[in-house]
């Protein structure tokens, strides 16, 4: 039951979005159709003055033989140049018009059809809806008339509404804080880069003049050497034994000091996208089920454990929606943007909660603690992951994965 009311509220907002896009396309046929007529004036203006002149745009001869001199010349073929050259471009652009007006005709053409299906799929989805909702009161007073207590709870038409308008929102607000923080993170890159690369230059500059500095030493220091050699030749008395002077030995080159060795980056995290939202044992793994309780396919997994303990969240993302009743109970769900995809996980049968919607979540926040509420046989914490927004099915997986493969 809970399988139909969900997938009978998203086709009416796929029908409502649907419905959306052929009004939107409508306003762009007929801005398309106002740019051709004011297109078609300035072309049919410039088409008559090319019929004029043999199909060009302007009439060359007169160009050529009417001008004064080479200069003249030069300028007044320039000029015919740029008069031919924008009337390509207003043919081309004529064309383009054309073609972006056909191809939004045959979008409306092609929603207009996927409309018309789609609002035959609700209907039948409405129809087997209303049919097991009659089922499933019939059901309830025999039940009722043997006393056995009927536990399966029903999630709310309005309540799945809010949900489906909530995870967009979510999921465009996730999408933001992302691209922010991926601006945020390129402009400290950036800054980084160039403060390494002033780090560089202004190393580059002083090693330089150390060696422009050590280099002038250099030369002072053999000039006056060279000095020294002079004064103590003209001093020796004539005919007394050359001797050289002894040549002062060169100072060996300082070799330069090893640079340390740069602090290895930690490698980063070899685990899964997501962490374990609270501790315990899984009572329940992901797939199929037998059926008691409601569903034919779990659809997450269970930690058993005592109410009370602590409930994280799984990834980085922003809360869609943080409410109590329906089968779930008191439970929350999240958007997440990971690695350029949409997901999304659901925190259900919780005793409180630590968090609300629209709220930015980081992984490993505490968000609330596990409890036995909503469709709950005993203390447990039920977990979900979806790729993309939150599917619901009590039959299948939907889009829903085993959250044992993403840890």
């Amino acid at each position: 039951m809970n399988e139909k009311i969900f997938a009978v509220e998203t086709k009416d907002r796929q029908i409502k979005a649907t419905e959306r896009e052929i009004v939107e396309l409508g306003k762009e046929i007929e801005k398309y159709k106002a740019k051709l007529k004011r297109q078609e004036k300035l072309l049919g203006d410039r088409l008559r003055v090319m019929q004029e002149n043999d199909g060009n745009s302007i009439k060359w001869e007169e160009v050529i033989f009417g001008a004064k001199n080479v200069g003249d010349l030069v300028s007044r073929v320039m000029a015919g140049k740029s008069i031919s050259k924008q009337d390509d471009k207003m043919i081309t652009d004529y064309q383009n018009t054309q073609k972006q007006l056909a191809d939004a005709q045959q979008k409306v053409k092609e929603k207009k059809a996927q409309l018309v299906v789609e609002k035959k799929e609700l209907k039948r989805q409405q129809a087997d809806l209303e049919s097991q909702l009659k089922e499933r009161n019939k059901r309830l007073k025999e039940l009722r008339k043997k006393k056995e207590k009927f536990e399966t709870q029903l999630m709310d038409a309005k309540e799945v509404q809010q949900i489906l308008i909530a995870q967009e929102k979510a999921i465009a607000a996730e999408k933001a804080a992302r691209e922010r923080e991926a601006r945020i993170e390129k402009e400290r890159q950036a800054q980084a880069a160039r403060e390494a690369k002033a780090r560089a230059e202004a190393e580059a500059a002083q090693a330089a003049a150390q060696k422009e500095a050590e280099q002038q030493a250099a030369k002072e220091a053999a000039a006056q050497q060279a000095a020294q050699e002079k004064a103590a030749q003209s001093a020796k008395p004539s005919g007394s034994t050359k001797q050289s002077a002894p040549k002062p030995s060169t100072p060996a080159p300082t070799a330069p000091a090893p640079s340390a060795p740069a602090t290895p980056k930690p490698s980063p995290s070899s685990g899964g996208l997501f962490i374990h939202p609270t501790a315990g044992a899984v009572t329940q793994g992901y797939g199929s089920a037998g059926g008691e309780n409601g569903y034919t396919f779990h659809n997450g997994i269970d930690f058993g454990g005592p109410v009370g303990t602590p409930i994280v969240a799984a990834a980085t993302g922003t809360v869609i929606t943080a409410s109590g009743g329906g089968p779930y109970g008191n439970h929350i769900m999240i958007a997440h943007q990971l690695n350029g995809k949409t997901y999304t996980t659901v925190y259900a049968h919780m005793s409180s909660l630590n968090a609300s919607a629209g709220q930015r979540v980081s992984q490993g926040q505490q968000i609330g603690t596990r409890g036995s509420t909503g469709n709950s046989t005993g203390p447990h914490l039920h977990f979900e992951i979806h790729v993309g927004g939150y599917s619901y099915s009590a039959t299948g997986p939907a889009n829903s994965v085993n959250p044992m493969t993403m840890f």
